[in-house]
C-alpha cells in the first residue's frame, strides 16, 4: 500500500504527464491551421508544418538531457515545477505567434519543457514509491497519460463546434483557442506541483555527497 504522500506524488506526476500529452496532441491538431495563417505563401503550409514538429521534437530531446541533469543536481520536484511552468507559458504564447519563426521558437521551448517533464516525473515516482510498487506505478503512470490524448481530441471537437457556430471569443482562430486551452490546466498544475517535497532517496543521496 502507498501512503497518502506517495499517492499525492503519483497523482501529481500523472497530471504532469497528462497535460504533456494534451499539449502534444493539441499541437498536432492545430499545426496545419496555424501554418495556413502564419505563412505568407499559404500553399506551403503542408510543407512547413512538419518543420515545426521537428523543432518541437528537437526541443523535447534537449529538455530531456538538460533538465534530467538539473533534476539530479537541484531536485526533481523543483525542476519539474519549472518545466511545467515553461511549457504551459510557451503553449499559451504560441497562440499569439505572428509568423513562422516565432511560432517555432515557442514550440521549441515548449518541447524543452515537455521533454523535461517526462523524465523528471518518472524519476520522481520511481524514487518516491516502495520498490515493490515501482513497476506497477510507472506502468499506470504511462497508461494514465492516454487521457491527455483523449482530452485533446474532445477539446478539438468542442472548439470546432464553437467555431462553426461563430462562438469563439475575441475573433480568435480555432488553432489559437486550442493553444490557450492547453496552457490553462498546465499552468494551474504548477501550484499543485509546487507543494511536492523532494524524494527521500534524493535527499539522502545529496547528503552522502
Amino acid at each position: 500500500m502507498l501512503t497518502r504522500a506517495q499517492w499525492y506524488v503519483f497523482a501529481v506526476a500523472s497530471m504532469a504527464w497528462l497535460f504533456d500529452c494534451l499539449d502534444q496532441q493539441l499541437f498536432n491538431l492545430a499545426r496545419d491551421a496555424a501554418m495556413e495563417q502564419l505563412l505568407v505563401d499559404k500553399s506551403r503550409a503542408t510543407e512547413f508544418g512538419p518543420y515545426t514538429t521537428s523543432v518541437f521534437l528537437l526541443g523535447w530531446a534537449t529538455g530531456g538531457l538538460i533538465f534530467g541533469a538539473l533534476g539530479d543536481r537541484y531536485g526533481r520536484a523543483k525542476v519539474l515545477t519549472f518545466c511545467v511552468l515553461l511549457y504551459s507559458i510557451c503553449t499559451g504564447l504560441s497562440s499569439f505567434s505572428t509568423g513562422f519563426v516565432d511560432f517555432c521558437v515557442y514550440r521549441f521551448i515548449t518541447g524543452v519543457g515537455v521533454g523535461g517533464v517526462f523524465g523528471l516525473a518518472v524519476a520522481l515516482v520511481a524514487e518516491s514509491v516502495p520498490d515493490r510498487a515501482r513497476a506497477p506505478a510507472l506502468g499506470l503512470l504511462q497508461s494514465l497519460s492516454a487521457f491527455g490524448n483523449i482530452a485533446a481530441g474532445l477539446i478539438g471537437m468542442g472548439i470546432g463546434l464553437w467555431a462553426a457556430n461563430h462562438m469563439l471569443p475575441g475573433g480568435l482562430k480555432p488553432w489559437q483557442m486550442m493553444f490557450m486551452v492547453g496552457a490553462a490546466p498546465a499552468f494551474l498544475c504548477v501550484f499543485i506541483i509546487g507543494r511536492l517535497k523532494e524524494p527521500q532517496k534524493w535527499v539522502d543521496a545529496q547528503a552522502a555527497e
